[in-house]
C-alpha cells in the first residue's frame, strides 16, 4: 500500500500480505495462521507400501510356481510308479527270457540261481537303453510265494547311452528260496 504522497505505508497489525501467505504482527511478517495446513504427500509411506505389496506378490508367485512344479513332479513320479515294472506295479518275468520295462530292453539268456554262499545270484542280465536319453537301470528282482516276497536282488548300471547295451551288476544278501512261484522286476525308486 502507498500513501497519497507515493510513500510506502507502514502495514497495520493483522494486515495480510497480498499473496495471503503472511500476516503483519507489528514487528514483522509471520506465516498466516488462518491458512489451511499443507497436505502431506506421504511419498515415503506410499513407496514403502508399494514395495511391501510387490514383495508379497513376488513371494506368493514363487510359492505358486514351486507348488505347481512340485505337483507336476509328484504326478510324474506317481505315473512312473504305476507303469508295468514301476515301483508300485512289478512286472512278472521268467528267468532266461527277455522282457522290456519302460524303454529298457532286457535280453534273453540271463540266469537266476544260487551263489557260492547260497544267496540269490542273477547272472548275465543285459539291458539296452531304448529311451530318449542317457539313463541308469536301478531295479529289484523279487522271488515270491503267493503274496510274500521270499528274497530279492538289487541290480544296477552306470548311466547308459541311448542304443547301448550293458550288463547289470546284481547283488543280494538273501538266500535263494527252495520254492517260489513268481519272479518280478520293478524300479527301485
Amino acid at each position: 500500500m502507498t500513501t497519497p504522497q507515493g510513500q510506502p505505508q507502514q502495514p497495520v497489525p493483522g494486515q495480510v500480505s497480498p499473496d495471503g501467505q503472511f500476516v503483519w504482527t507489528g514487528n514483522g511478517w509471520v506465516p498466516n495462521p488462518s491458512l489451511p495446513k499443507p497436505k502431506k504427500k506421504h511419498t515415503v509411506r506410499n513407496v514403502l507400501i508399494g514395495v511391501i505389496i510387490g514383495f508379497i506378490l513376488l513371494v506368493g508367485g514363487c510359492f505358486a510356481l514351486v507348488g505347481g512344479v512340485a505337483n507336476e513332479i509328484s504326478n510324474d513320479i506317481k505315473d512312473d510308479a504305476e507303469k508295468p515294472g514301476g515301483t508300485n506295479n512289478p512286472l512278472t518275468i521268467v528267468a532266461g527270457r527277455g522282457f522290456e520295462v519302460d524303454g529298457f530292453k532286457y535280453a534273453d539268456g540271463w540266469t537266476l540261481g544260487a551263489g557260492a554262499l547260497g544267496d540269490i545270484e542273477i547272472g548275465g542280465l543285459k539291458v539296452t537303453n531304448n529311451r530318449d536319453k542317457r539313463d541308469s537301470s536301478l531295479v529289484e528282482i523279487k522271488l515270491w510265494s503267493g503274496t510274500e516276497v521270499l528274497g530279492k536282488a538289487d541290480c544296477t548300471t552306470e548311466p547308459i547311452n541311448v542304443g547301448t547295451t550293458v550288463t547289470l551288476n546284481c547283488f543280494s544278501g538273501d538266500d535263494l528260496p527252495a520254492n517260489y512261484d513268481k519272479v518280478t522286476i520293478n524300479d527301485s525308486f
